[in-house]
């Protein structure tokens, strides 16, 4: 009984890959979202480009990365509000760590 993490729901941590993938159609939906009526210059279309491999599963950790440098770059030349765009930033940063989650292309090696 010690060993046990202290949690309000135990019994859900079978569910843990549940949550990249939430997160992963989340930032991917939102990107697409934030890119696509800038489709026709190079940022718009590599934020394009990561949403989709975002949304289907696939190189996520590459598309974090270029989701969390392209949202840096939107932050930082104030093109969008802030608040929107920094929980869209820890999301990319966190897939960055956890990887795809469930239904994704990308297995570990």
């Amino acid at each position: 009984m010690l060993g046990r993490m202290l949690s309000v729901w135990p019994d859900l941590f079978y569910l843990w890959m549940a949550g990249p993938f939430i997160l992963r159609l989340a930032l991917g939906i939102s990107l697409f979202s934030l890119y696509y009526s800038a489709r026709r210059n190079i940022r718009g279309i590599f934020g394009l480009l990561a949403a989709v491999l975002l949304i289907i599963g696939l190189f996520t950790q590459p598309a974090a990365l270029v989701s969390a440098l392209l949202l840096l770059e939107e932050i930082w030349s104030k093109r969008h509000d802030r608040i929107t765009l920094l929980p869209l930033l820890a999301i990319a940063l966190a897939l960055l760590v956890l990887g795809p989650g469930l239904f994704a292309f990308d297995w570990p090696l």
